[in-house]
């Protein structure tokens, strides 16, 4: 298949973990449900762009498509080896995403299972498809190492 399947099919499935923490979260509190929509609201354009944004795949060959088209509207940035503070970056923007619900849906087995399974299966779609063709010879997920650093543009 191609990666562009499994790369919006990762994100699908990220994104229904997200959403069954949120609905949980609001079931329990509005108040913190509305803070955590804030919290993916912020942490979303800092991970695009501490690592998104520097990705020279970003604009012709992500495989994520909807990242690379978003970081796109962020400020540009010089494409290279990430640096601590991008790794930092990423690693708050995921931490927020991923650790702030933990909060709430440790409680509630059902919930916690349904939240933590699309997660690991999308991490398993990014590392064993996304990551294996991906021609950013800067990321360390990198599966080839063998692409060229540019991106070959599609015509």
């Amino acid at each position: 298949m191609k990666r562009s399947f499994h790369g919006v099919f990762s994100l699908v499935l990220i994104l229904a973990a997200v959403v069954t923490a949120l609905i949980y979260i609001f079931g329990v509190s509005m108040a913190w449900g509305l803070v955590y929509v804030g919290a993916i609201v912020l942490a979303n354009p800092m991970a695009l762009y501490a690592y998104c944004a520097k990705c020279a795949c970003r604009e012709f060959d992500c495989s994520h498509i909807f990242p690379g088209k978003l970081a796109g509207l962020l400020p540009p940035r010089a494409q290279g080896p990430y640096t601590g503070v991008d790794y930092l970056g990423t690693a708050l923007s995921l931490i927020v995403l991923l650790g702030v619900p933990q909060f709430w849906i440790w409680r509630n087995k059902a919930v916690f299972i349904a939240y933590w399974i699309p997660i690991l299966l999308g991490l398993v779609e990014i590392r064993f498809w996304v990551c294996r063709d991906c021609r950013n010879e800067n990321c360390p997920m990198n599966g080839s190492r063998s692409g060229p650093a540019e991106p070959v543009r599609k015509v």
